[in-house]
């Protein structure tokens, strides 16, 4: 595990949110957590944790909260993972420096300048090492995987080994947007733990808590199109200028027809260092096109903002949404102009 400095970028942090690690409240899922702590108590512990989930759902939060414990955090309550952030587990996971702690996630090229676009098989290796060696405390050693998504297939058989022979007093969280894609063999060697999408009568009250000085509005919107995730929520609302203000924006301009308002938005989130604003936005206006279908058809508007000022038939409304996750899907596999590609979107809601 590498300990990064904070001026390396790293893989597992949202833009402008507070990293899994140093964050201590979990809204949610109580009974998964309820589901690890039964297993603790009963001292026999699973050696191997899948807990998969949509981004943002709050799965490295939980991880942490499980690592905390894991590595000797203590709780007020038997019932809880709340360890505070004061105790001296949760001080040294928070700034890497556990000894019985290991993290794998992508990491900092510093020949590219950029983050590796996957986990490598050769970064896995060192997890044999990590595991290798003796704990330096009397206790469990711990190793979080941060996202298994992210994994290529060489890398998933290295870990798959470590399943399959695991070493004693040795646990290994693994996260996972889409379990389904993992190989057969690594989920049946895990206790999965599924997240669900966090009702918004809980979501929002939540999401006010932490951030009371941001408008109704831009609160309302960010839960509505958080699909359920804290952490998307408040991605949404820390990213709100790139995202919901200008899709505030554009929405009101369809009544004008103004077509310059497209360029100005497309240009904010073309550069290379926007990549989690224009990932908010294309899914924020996805599921913007979704309500705009179901209102087409019902005549009631349960989304995000209002209905959209320009009428279409259902069907429209339903291509304009696919055409959206269609051109996302293309922008990143063919590394498309970003500007270009969003002004077409853009463009083929006014005109479509």
């Amino acid at each position: 595990m590498r300990t990064e400095t904070k001026d390396i970028p790293e893989a597992d942090r949202a833009t402008g949110c507070p990293h899994p690690r140093e964050t201590y409240d979990l809204i949610g899922h109580q009974q998964a957590e309820e589901k690890f702590i039964n297993s603790f108590n009963s001292g026999h512990l699973h050696h191997a944790w899948l807990i998969s989930g949509a981004p943002g759902t709050g799965k490295a939060t939980l991880a942490y909260r499980m690592i905390r414990r894991l590595l000797g955090g203590q709780s007020l309550l038997s019932t809880s993972l709340d360890i505070p952030r004061d105790d001296p587990v949760s001080q040294r996971v928070e700034s890497l420096g556990h000894g019985d702690f290991f993290l794998l996630r992508r990491s900092y090229d510093f020949k590219t300048k950029k983050l590796r676009s996957e986990i490598p098989v050769a970064e896995t290796r060192e997890l044999s090492e990590f595991f290798r060696r003796k704990a330096s405390e009397d206790g469990w050693r711990v190793c979080l995987v941060d996202t298994m998504d992210e994994m290529n297939r060489n890398a998933e058989n290295a870990i798959l080994k470590t399943l399959e022979e695991p070493p004693d007093r040795a646990i290994i969280i693994l996260l996972a947007n889409n379990p389904g894609r993992l190989l057969p063999t690594i989920r049946s060697r895990c206790m999965h733990v599924q997240l669900r999408p966090v009702p918004e009568v809980e979501l929002l009250p939540w999401l006010k808590s932490r951030h009371s000085d941001i408008s109704e509005n831009i609160l309302n919107a960010a839960v509505k199109l958080s699909r359920g995730g804290p952490g998307k929520a408040v991605s949404l609302v820390q990213n709100s200028d790139k995202v919901l203000t200008p899709l505030t924006r554009y929405i009101a301009s369809l009544a004008s027809s103004d077509a310059v308002f497209d360029q100005k938005v497309a240009a904010s989130l073309a550069p290379i260092g926007a990549r989690t604003e224009r990932t908010l936005f294309w899914e924020a206006l996805q599921d913007i096109l979704q309500y705009q279908a179901r209102f087409a058809t019902t005549g009631q508007w349960d989304g995000a903002f209002k209905p959209l000022p320009i009428e279409k038939l259902p069907q429209v409304w339903e291509r304009l949404w696919q055409k959206a996750c269609h051109l996302q899907n293309r922008e990143a596999a063919l590394n498309m102009d970003k500007k270009s590609v969003m002004i077409e979107m853009l463009s083929s809601i006014r005109s479509a």
